[in-house]
């Protein structure tokens, strides 16, 4: 094979790979749950803060205790993310004043984080988006950097899903985990 045409090759691998999704590094199960990270389902969420892209602070713990949190980490390369927002914001809205809030955590490195705003408003999100540039929040979540990837944290703290990737359909797996974790209750405060 000429050099010329091991190029093409190559380059037709790699469209092909990245069109398929960012995600599915490793197989799964159904919907896309899997255990991927360092704290899988069960393990306490770990805080953090992190600007979104209009500036402001946000914090992992000022939501923990009374919130279901749904980290959603992307990245303005991915396809799969997008194809993934429109159910993301059609759940948030049905659910946000049941105390469900969506982070969206763009992994974006220095080359491309500029571009984080304009890829939020052209996609219409209406949850927070915050930057990852320096990864500190994917080293404790999503140290594989897969994208989409999604942890949902209960009232009490704790991770009870972790899915990876998006595929047509695992919408309806992440509503069930959603749905799940509102009916819990946040545990009450200790006696002091």
């Amino acid at each position: 094979m000429s050099s010329a045409s091991r190029g093409l090759v190559i380059s037709a691998l790699v469209l092909m790979t990245s069109a398929l999704g960012c995600a599915r590094q490793e197989g799964g199960a159904p919907g896309g749950a899997t255990t991927a990270g360092s704290g899988g389902a069960g393990a306490s969420a770990s805080d953090f803060t992190a600007r979104d892209i209009e500036g402001k602070s946000v914090k992992l713990s000022s939501h923990l205790g009374k919130d279901v949190v749904l980290l959603n980490f992307c990245a303005t390369w991915c396809e799969p993310c997008v194809a993934e927002f429109p159910h993301l914001r059609k759940m948030y809205d049905a659910n946000k004043a049941k105390g469900f809030v969506i982070l969206g955590i763009a992994m974006d490195g220095p080359e491309t984080v500029a571009n984080v705003p304009a890829f939020a408003r052209r996609n219409q999100l209406n949850f927070p988006m915050l930057t990852d540039e320096d990864s500190r929040i994917a080293s404790l979540y999503n140290p594989k950097k897969s994208a989409p990837l999604s942890v949902l944290i209960d009232r009490s703290g704790k991770i009870t899903a972790i899915r990876e990737g998006y595929n047509p359909g695992d919408e309806e797996f992440l509503a069930k985990d959603v749905a799940k974790a509102l009916e819990s209750v946040a545990p009450a405060p200790a006696p002091q």
